[in-house]
């Protein structure tokens, strides 16, 4: 268990506090780039802050303090012209720097334009969505994970709105064991209790989820927290024990197995809400050309409705968000009991520390990139998660529907995701048809 302090430490965000000073060295993505050509401007909180995103009528995408220097008013509200954000109240306008360019209502040749600003922050797009950086200079470079900068893969968005912490979110990727309860046990439960037929994908998916966990162990790895874990009926020679699947320092899990590879965020929005943004990328291989995709699809995934009740428990992301917002909005550590098979979060909270520790002394948190030859493409392992429970099978057969079972993927993406792998299937023979 932790401390009152120690728990205070570890979970809040907002500016000058031990976290919130670490995770402003990181590049977080705040939104899918399709969803910004839609709505041209979005609120954005990140850390506690308020701001506004935006893409001007010259295709220029800017992140900028959420009010209007002149009268206070919310840019939430506001249009977008060629030159930026334009607020209704009074029409003043602000750059992607966050520098006043308009005025309209004051006299001809006034220069007091020129001496107003609003906080302006760094953005950029890779892969289908918005990182931004709001943290202190020198701006580090935006990191190309492998995921993010692979070819001939099919990508999805997905992201959700979760009400609770950050760190119980985050908790959870270190936390092999309950993958065995919450999305085997559970899972399988539910779909019982629910009447869907064993023929559906999902009953696979539950039931890989399901194998036990034999050993578990967890070390420092070059970006983060190394995790290595031996599934029953696995030899040692396996690569979920030989290699690592690594938890991607500070706030990013890394999940993949069988065509398809998961790449997940939990961005803080503030004390009590959190941002899961997960980008799919979907591998079909087997010879099969992937589509060039000038939209990367995106979708919201839902956590509860109105009623409190969770929307989507046929989902592996929805299981992970009944879990975290059942622990409480900021959960109590001091009142938690600790096992051996805790070993993860243990030492997950301990990285936490020494990287707060690193950036107190005024050094640099790990994976804050700024060499380019670097960052072309950071390579991360590949391991197989129990061999089956994304796509295809041990012995390479694919049954529709496996590889988007874990999702509520919008019906034509999943359909097209489908279509690619049954023609990787077909081509190596291994269609099992239902």
């Amino acid at each position: 268990m932790l401390t009152a302090e120690e728990n205070e430490r570890l979970t809040r965000v907002g500016p000058g506090t031990p976290v919130g000073k670490l995770f402003r060295h990181y590049w977080q993505p705040i939104a899918p780039m399709q969803q910004l050509r839609e709505r041209r401007v979005m609120p954005i909180r990140l850390y506690g802050q308020d701001m506004v995103l935006f893409l001007d009528g010259k295709g220029r995408m800017g992140l900028v303090d959420d009010r209007c220097a002149h009268r206070l008013v919310k840019l939430d509200c506001a249009r977008t012209n060629d030159a930026g954000i334009r607020c209704p109240y009074h029409g003043w306008t602000f750059d992607t720097t966050g520098q006043c360019v308009d005025q309209p209502a004051e006299p001809a040749g006034s220069t007091f334009k020129d001496r107003v600003q609003i906080g302006a922050y760094h953005v950029q797009e890779l892969a289908g969505l918005i990182f931004a950086y709001i943290g202190p200079d020198p701006v580090p470079l935006l990191p190309h994970w492998d995921r993010l900068v692979w070819d001939d893969v099919y990508r999805v968005i997905a992201y959700a709105i979760v009400p609770c912490n950050w760190l119980q979110c985050m908790e959870n990727t270190p936390d092999a064991i309950h993958t065995i309860y919450l999305h085997g046990e559970f899972f399988q439960t539910w779909l019982g209790e629910q009447g869907i037929p064993k023929s559906d994908p999902r009953w696979a998916l539950a039931s890989g989820f399901q194998k036990p966990i034999i050993k578990h162990e967890y070390g420092m790895h070059k970006y983060g927290l190394h995790r290595g874990w031996l599934i029953e009926g696995q030899s040692e020679t396996a690569n979920t024990w030989t290699s690592s699947s690594p938890l991607v320092f500070p706030n990013t899990h890394v999940t993949s197995g069988s065509g398809r590879h998961d790449f997940g965020w939990r961005v803080p929005i503030d004390d009590t809400h959190t941002m899961q943004v997960v980008l799919r990328s979907f591998q079909p291989g087997n010879g099969v050309k992937v589509p060039k995709q000038d939209v990367v699809p995106y979708y919201e995934m839902p956590v509860r409705d109105e009623a409190g009740n969770f929307l989507s428990l046929d989902t592996v992301n929805g299981q992970d968000f009944m879990a975290w917002t059942m622990q409480g909005e900021i959960m109590d550590r001091t009142k938690e009991r600790l096992g051996d098979s805790d070993r993860g979060v243990i030492a997950y909270r301990q990285l936490i520390r020494d990287q707060i520790e690193r950036v107190e002394a005024g050094m640099t948190p790990i994976n804050v990139f700024r060499d380019p030859a670097e960052n072309v493409q950071i390579d991360l392992p590949t391991v197989l998660d129990r061999g089956h429970a994304w796509g295809y099978a041990a012995d390479g057969s694919y049954i529709r529907g496996s590889v988007t079972a874990a999702d509520r993927l919008p019906e034509d993406v999943a359909n097209e995701i489908e279509d690619l792998y049954v023609e990787a299937a077909r081509r190596k023979n291994m269609l099992v048809e239902v």
